[in-house]
């Protein structure tokens, strides 16, 4: 069993705790249609809010679930990383490509005479518009506004807000062309 995080609101709900231990390790790994359908309802419970025909891949991993909103057919592909440490909330239509991952927390890094591990860390909510298409492997970061409609090219790394109907791409990701 590998060593994950569990969220901390779960930690005095014994129930809460099993429910997302099962879901991570057993309905997370279950593939195609029998999968989702198994794992529906155990996301209602986890997260903070799941629409309707909301689509989540197998080896999708979820971390701080309670601050997690999905809207209606939502679709998240395989090997999806979400840690909701500061709130993630993605419109209804978007899709979410194989193995990204979006962050809503991160290390405090600013001073140079304490460690960075002892610094802390900076949570900030990341907010994903409606129709949005992120690629695959692509890296959101921590207070990330996505307008509708706006594609994000694979391999990419979003550190700043991307304008709806937007093309953006690279390391960092950079505006490509109006959609």
């Amino acid at each position: 069993m590998e060593n994950q995080e569990t969220p901390q609101e779960y930690g005095e709900n014994n129930n809460d705790l099993i429910l997302w231990l099962f879901y991570t390790h057993i309905a997370s790994k279950i593939p195609y249609a029998l999968g989702n359908s198994i794992r529906q309802p155990f996301l209602e419970k986890l997260l903070k809010k799941i629409g309707s025909d909301v689509s989540i891949a197998t080896n999708v991993k979820l971390l701080h679930p309670q601050s997690i909103t999905l809207k209606n057919k939502v679709g998240v592909a395989n090997g999806v990383i979400l840690d909701g440490r500061g709130g993630i909330d993605i419109d209804e239509y978007t899709i979410v490509g194989f193995e990204s991952v979006i962050l809503s927390c991160t290390h405090q890094h600013q001073k140079k005479d304490i460690p960075i591990r002892d610094q802390g860390m900076f949570t900030a909510p990341v907010k994903i518009g409606k129709d949005v298409w992120i690629g695959a492997r692509v890296m959101i970061l921590p207070g990330v506004t996505i307008g509708d409609r706006s594609i994000i090219g694979a391999n990419s790394v979003v550190t700043k807000d991307v304008a709806p109907n937007s093309i953006v791409g690279g390391i960092p990701a950079k505006f490509i062309k109006d959609r």
